[in-house]
């Protein structure tokens, strides 16, 4: 695969992810047992309790808002972004009341996992520009949410990851996390980043975290880089993910991007990319866009498009 097409397939994974996560979130696990004793086979299995499922939330809106303000300006404005996430804010249903609160007011102080939301787009971004112009830009744009050290370094250790994968390339889970923590180490980061990774490597059964828990930025990276390790298939780690409940969206769409980055848009099913759809709130903002103002709007075109001005810009 070139660049493109693995930045596509990033983009695609974490789309579908967040919608397999859609049916889960904010669930306990044993919940989710009770509910679906023999797992989540499908990406509506769950539709009688969750009437949108797959359809995207602040997880992937936020993102595709970052990447559509890079590429409408050419540029990386943070101004721009950040006035494009309030407009967002009064669309159609808009994001959670809990991203809401932080995008109107200040970021928060919590070493909550939000940050890591825009991190494919940050690593996709990583390819085509300097070193210094992508670390300041991604610093800025971390702070619109988050005022947290821990978070900021796992944003930047997740953005990393992304685009190592589309620079290096790594066929294991392990390898890949292996050489994240090497990262780590490397950019001297909060030990309890590296000890967390070591932990992912280790292998060790995961504990259940109550849903407060499951939001906090350790628990992120901790549930998706065990999965990516344990599993060597994008479906398998995707349904072992969902079934735990909690902070879903979130940790199915982070696993979805670092898995298809692995293993390449073949290894998502079709079938769950045919399920996922764009929320009202981002319909509306990507059809203010002019490409976009009189197109149904598919997730994986929408993959494809952010992809090729991503990787285009100088």
């Amino acid at each position: 695969m070139d660049n493109q097409e693995k930045a596509i397939a990033i983009l695609t994974g974490w789309y579908t992810g967040d919608g397999m996560g859609s049916q889960t979130d904010g669930m306990e696990a044993s919940e989710v047992e009770v509910l679906c004793p023999e797992g989540i086979q499908e990406l509506y299995t769950l539709e009688e309790v969750r009437p949108l499922c797959g359809m995207s939330s602040d997880v992937s809106d936020l993102p595709t808002l970052l990447g559509l303000s890079i590429a409408s300006n050419k540029a990386c404005d943070v101004h721009h972004v950040k006035a494009s996430y309030r407009k967002y804010i009064q669309e159609g249903d808009g994001p959670s009341e809990h991203v809401s609160h932080i995008l109107q007011t200040e970021p928060s102080k919590a070493d909550h996992s939000l940050s890591l939301t825009r991190s494919p787009i940050h690593g996709i971004l990583k390819v085509s520009q300097s070193q210094g112009k992508w670390l300041t830009f991604l610093k800025a744009e971390n702070q619109i949410t988050s005022s947290s050290d821990l978070s900021l370094q796992a944003a930047l250790l997740l953005s990393s990851g992304f685009a190592s994968l589309l620079e290096q390339g790594y066929d294991q889970g392990l390898t890949f996390v292996t050489e994240l923590q090497s990262f780590a180490k490397r950019s001297r980061f909060d030990e309890r980043i590296i000890t967390c990774l070591q932990a992912a490597i280790n292998q060790k059964p995961l504990p259940l975290y109550d849903a407060k828990q499951s939001t906090f930025v350790l628990t992120t990276l901790l549930v998706v880089m065990h999965t990516l390790i344990a599993f060597d298939s994008y479906e398998a780690g995707m349904q072992a993910l969902v079934m735990r409940g909690g902070n879903a969206r979130l940790t199915c769409a982070v696993y979805g991007g670092l898995a298809a980055g692995l293993y390449g848009s073949q290894c998502i099913p079709e079938r769950w990319i045919d399920e996922i759809f764009p929320s009202t709130a981002l319909e509306s903002m990507i059809k203010k866009q002019t490409l976009f103002k009189r197109e149904t709007i598919h997730m994986e075109k929408l993959a494809a498009s952010l992809a090729k001005s991503l990787l285009e810009l100088a």
